[in-house]
């Protein structure tokens, strides 16, 4: 019995992007959630809501660069969802 070359492989039919795109999103969410869980520290501090807007977006930015610049190039050197 000879083997079949059509059958489905998902590897090679899940596009590569998406795992980047996964990966945006997870630390998306966790930016999100540790600015929205400091809003009240620095409302309490006097801020005003014009200035806290600001803090909300530059927690979010620092996590992102906290992340693409030091966590993953040193520390995972490799995607991690890929070898699901």
């Amino acid at each position: 019995m000879g083997a079949h070359n059509n059958i489905h492989v998902p590897k090679e039919s899940w596009p590569a992007f998406m795992w980047y795109a996964i990966e945006f999103f997870i630390v998306l969410g966790a930016g999100l959630g540790i600015s929205l869980n400091s809003m009240d520290f620095f409302k309490k501090v006097g801020f005003n809501d014009s200035m806290t807007i600001w803090v909300f977006w530059g927690i979010i930015g620092a996590v992102f660069l906290a992340y693409y610049l030091i966590v993953r190039p040193l520390i995972l050197r490799r995607p991690i969802l890929s070898k699901i």
